[in-house]
């Protein structure tokens, strides 16, 4: 997929100044793009931060004199401040028009401030903007905003992306690599309400979940799910082989759960894992399960009976024994599109 780079600079034009501005300040543009997969294209941002010289603090002033030795402090990329016109830069071209014609209004100037915090956050937490899809590529959380109407609705985009900041305080910045996690759950205005009308106590546990991807996954366009009820999934102990959590066991069933909600019953768990169709040779075969739920991948659960036939099938026999490598070779092919056809197996094999 390609890759593309440039420049993007706006000279500030607006005599209104949400915060004290410092002089001659350096812009901070946007440097590079880049293309993701994450159920849909998607793309990041990356802030460049330009070199400044700060004041030295005294002590390491007096030590640079005292070895006699040049002084070498670097520019803390943070500090600087992200430039009014790079912030609106980020909106929707209608909104940008509109949050420009109405630099006036208190809500707007709010809003504004709390998007820079956002995306100060963003920056010094090293998370990247992930792009969403269209002829425009925009931001995905602000894209998100596009039902709204700005200045009406700008307390609510307030509120929206102070939430925001205080979900991604709460990441793992080591898995957590762009804003895709959180912008794949949303998709209306219900969704961008509820969210912005959430706790931070409580948007900080979901953050903070350690399994925060797979969360996020089964919750695909489905809006920001109840915190407590996924940290309550994490510790179901169908989760567990020999006493520890599988991290695979749940992968595997996240996948298939993709975009239908959080798994509602642990009870239904137990029973398809209890299932006679995932023995090999004896044995609950991890790379059976792993196989099935590529096929069944946002499409739920199998059916019992449909999956116990499949599975019976002679095509997936080698030399007359089951070959899981053929099997996992056509559910990769079919990744997505449920239990294939008998018949189309067959020719595919003739």
């Amino acid at each position: 997929m390609a890759t593309g780079h440039g420049v993007h600079q706006i000279p500030e034009t607006s005599a209104v100044l949400l915060a004290p501005q410092q002089p001659e300040q350096p812009t901070l543009p946007l440097v590079e793009q880049r293309h993701v997969a994450e159920h849909q294209s998607a793309a990041t941002v990356f802030f460049a931060s330009a070199e400044t010289n700060h004041p030295e603090p005294a002590a390491v002033f007096v030590e640079a004199l005292a070895a006699d030795e040049p002084m070498a402090i670097e520019a803390d990329p943070a500090a600087e401040e992200i430039p009014l016109e790079d912030i609106i830069a980020n909106f929707l071209p209608h909104h940008q028009e509109k949050i420009r014609a109405s630099l006036n209004d208190e809500d707007v100037q709010q809003m504004l401030n709390e998007v820079r915090n956002f995306l100060t956050l963003l920056r010094e937490s090293r998370i990247k903007l992930s792009l969403g899809r269209g002829r425009i590529l925009t931001p995905s959380l602000f894209g998100r905003l596009r039902y709204f109407t700005l200045p009406k609705d700008a307390a609510l985009a307030r509120k929206f992306f102070e939430k925001a900041a205080a979900f991604f305080s709460a990441v793992n910045t080591a898995q957590t690599k762009n804003t895709s996690c959180l912008s794949s759950m949303l998709d209306s205005n219900t969704h961008i309400t509820k969210f912005a009308n959430e706790t931070e106590d409580n948007l900080r546990l979901l953050a903070g979940n350690p399994y925060l991807k797979q969360i996020t996954s089964m919750c695909h366009r489905k809006g920001v799910p109840n915190p407590v009820k996924a940290a309550e999934i994490i510790k179901w102990d169908c989760w567990k082989i020999d006493g520890t959590f599988c991290l695979e066991l749940f992968r595997g069933f996240s996948s298939m759960m993709s975009g239908r909600g959080l798994i509602n019953d642990q009870a239904q768990v137990v029973e398809m894992l209890a299932w006679e169709c995932w023995q090999l040779d004896g044995e609950f075969s991890m790379e059976l399960l792993r196989a099935v739920s590529s096929m069944m991948s946002r499409r739920g659960f199998p059916d019992k009976d449909t999956l116990t036939a499949m599975l019976a099938w002679d095509c997936w026999k080698i030399d007359g024994k089951f070959s899981i490598e053929l099997l996992r070779i056509f559910s990769s092919m079919m990744n997505g599109c449920g239990i294939p056809q008998k018949e189309k197996v067959e020719a595919i094999l003739a």
